[in-house]
């Protein structure tokens, strides 16, 4: 964050698009940071529920005899239906940091990260 950007709010820094943390130090945490923990840790958890049936299908064709043309179609449909809702839903915060730092050309990590998502998911997309 930087020492330039003052608000009233909770948010993500405009410049750097972390989060804003509080002017007064205070022993106990804000309501503020344990809602965006909280909610990053709920994504967290049901991305990794998800994730975890993708991989193990994904790396199972590395190393089983290759299926039939028809069973591997129906793979590639499955994982594409188990990674839309972890890209999308478990990754919108950081989709949307990345937007915001395009929109006001004040280029950042998340612009990055996010960059490296829309090509991943794009490239997927176009291949299944």
């Amino acid at each position: 964050m930087h020492p330039e950007v003052r608000s009233d709010k909770p948010g993500a820094c405009p410049i750097c698009g972390m989060a804003l943390e509080p002017l007064a130090v205070s022993a106990a945490p804000a309501a503020e940071e344990t809602a965006e923990l909280k909610d990053m840790s709920r994504r967290f958890w049901v991305s990794l529920i998800l994730a975890v049936p993708l991989i193990a299908q994904a790396m199972a064709e590395m190393f089983t005899i290759r299926p039939p043309a028809s069973a591997a179609n129906i793979s590639a449909w499955v994982q594409l239906l188990l990674a839309t809702p972890v890209v999308l839903w478990g990754g919108w915060p950081l989709l949307e940091r990345g937007w915001k730092s395009f929109v006001t050309r004040r280029l950042n990590m998340f612009g990055l990260i996010a960059v490296g998502i829309a090509a991943a998911y794009g490239y997927s997309l176009l291949a299944t």
